[in-house]
């Protein structure tokens, strides 16, 4: 009775270790998340509102990148739609809503969005075996995925001269988004992989159980 008692006991604890340890990860997540979007948002706002001549200082595609990359495809979602919400408050887009309302949000939310989708995706294609490939491939195609659909639905929803004028325009911004995200996000996904190489709840991945001797 005794030790049908003690197994029983054991098991609960068990239980009990299994279910902190899943709530420990998801709040780890959770947190992290919430960090990447802060920054998220405090870059956008920044681009939004400091610009040097007529070009902004765009870092906000880096936590959308991030998100991907870190905590998977949905993550890198959420803070794209979040990314893309913001871009809607910019005092330069209110010359968009004035053409086409529906336009202006549909390529806002659909380009940032989908960058972080496909950084997520790609990075899980290659993680397993060619990790820090996947990193630079994640990194380069969100700015390539974020100016390609801008520029793409520029041109339908505000099409002749003017849509062309803003396909030569982003043409610059692409440059320094497609520079600092292919720098900064390798950088920082590398120095989280090697200072962080016993919290496995970076990379969207629960952490392992220690192995009982």
């Amino acid at each position: 009775m005794f030790n049908i008692f003690c197994i029983n006991l054991n098991l609960v604890f068990d239980i009990i270790h299994i279910v902190m340890n899943k709530t420990s990860f998801l709040i780890r997540k959770m947190t992290g998340l919430a960090i990447l979007i802060a920054l998220s948002v405090v870059l956008t706002l920044i681009s939004n509102y400091i610009q040097i001549g007529t070009i902004s200082i765009n870092l906000s595609l880096i936590p959308v990148a991030l998100a991907g990359i870190l905590y998977g495809p949905l993550a890198g979602l959420f803070v794209g739609i979040v990314n893309g919400g913001m871009v809607l408050l910019a005092p330069s887009t209110s010359a968009f809503f004035a053409i086409d309302v529906f336009g202006t949000i549909f390529i806002c939310l659909l380009k940032s969005a989908l960058s972080g989708l496909c950084a997520g995706l790609i990075f899980r294609l290659f993680y397993k075996h060619y990790f820090n490939l996947g990193v630079i491939l994640a990194s380069l195609f969100t700015p390539i995925i974020n100016t390609g659909i801008f520029i793409l639905g520029a041109l339908i929803f505000f099409s002749g001269a003017f849509g062309e004028l803003i396909s030569i325009f982003v043409s610059v911004n692409f440059i320094i988004e497609f520079t600092s995200t292919a720098i900064l996000c390798p950088t920082i996904v590398i120095l989280i992989k090697n200072l962080m190489k016993n919290h496995s709840f970076y990379f969207n991945l629960e952490p392992k159980e220690k192995k009982k001797e």
